[in-house]
């Protein structure tokens, strides 16, 4: 028996999936050898896991080095790089429940038919509402305030757009399907389609069905997925790797030049 929290993926999906990834894997592969090409090859091999623990937690996760310029920047990018990664990483992990665990595991037990559900739905609204509020700010800041130090180019645009597809429409299919199942004592953890829920109520809008929305949350997904290589949100995924690596770099220099100070105060 297969087993899945609301949607059970389908052999087109399957397919389309891997055609996405290897879309994207071979974006990746074609960027890192251009970028290869062009980079210096490190002065110091000697790779600092304290440094790169260090900037892993201060400069990629929390991305402090932003809040120094602009607290609003800090806020957005924060948002939209935890939101999205975070969801990446749950739909990554219901994906591996759902395909590759077999059905009567504990693992699929709790996290299906237990708390763990939970659990996902919780993380899942955290992640999804994180990435709506970061998107909501870059929308103002670029096209609303029209902020000067930006410059807004059609990959800006096109970014910023596919993502907020994503967010919208896996929040009405949520609240579409809170709708439909009304009164369940679980609605509560998927708070903020439950917010959409109650507005769509308000306005009249019946529920209609989910799947559709589903699908469209899905197939805008994996578009974006396949082009990430390609566009704008590669940054997402090339930031990190080159703020770790200028991390280990400044921290190889840094021991280099004190062991060259020690040498010379000892000639």
């Amino acid at each position: 028996m297969k087993h899945y929290l609301y949607f059970e993926a389908t052999f087109t999906l399957y397919m389309l999936t891997v055609i996405t990834f290897i879309f994207f894997f071979g974006g990746v592969f074609v960027t890192l050898s251009l970028w290869r090409k062009g980079k210096a090859k490190s002065l110091y091999h000697k790779v600092s896991v304290v440094a790169l623990v260090k900037a892993f937690i201060v400069n990629v996760i929390l991305q402090l080095q932003i809040i120094k310029f602009s607290f609003i920047r800090w806020v957005m990018h924060f948002c939209i790089f935890i939101g999205f990664m975070g969801l990446f990483a749950l739909t990554a992990w219901e994906a591996f429940l759902a395909d590759i665990m077999p059905a009567d595991s504990e693992l699929v037990r709790i996290f299906f038919n237990n708390g763990g559900k939970l659990i996902l739905d919780v993380w899942g609204e955290v992640f999804g509402t994180m990435l709506l509020i970061g998107l909501i700010i870059a929308f103002i800041r670029r096209y609303v305030v029209k902020s000067a130090q930006l410059d807004t180019i059609l990959k800006d645009t096109v970014s910023l757009t596919l993502l907020l597809i994503i967010s919208l429409s896996g929040f009405i299919a949520e609240a579409f399907r809170l709708m439909a199942s009304s009164g369940s004592p679980d609605a509560i953890y998927s708070f903020t389609g439950l917010l959409f829920a109650k507005l769509f109520a308000a306005l009249g809008i019946p529920a209609l069905n989910y799947r559709l929305f589903v699908w469209i949350h899905g197939l805008v997904a994996l578009f974006l997925i396949a082009i990430i290589p390609f566009g704008k949100m590669w940054h997402a995924f090339a930031s990190p790797i080159e703020i770790l690596l200028d991390a280990s770099e400044k921290q190889g220099r840094h021991e280099s030049d004190a062991s060259a100070q020690y040498s010379l105060s000892r000639s």
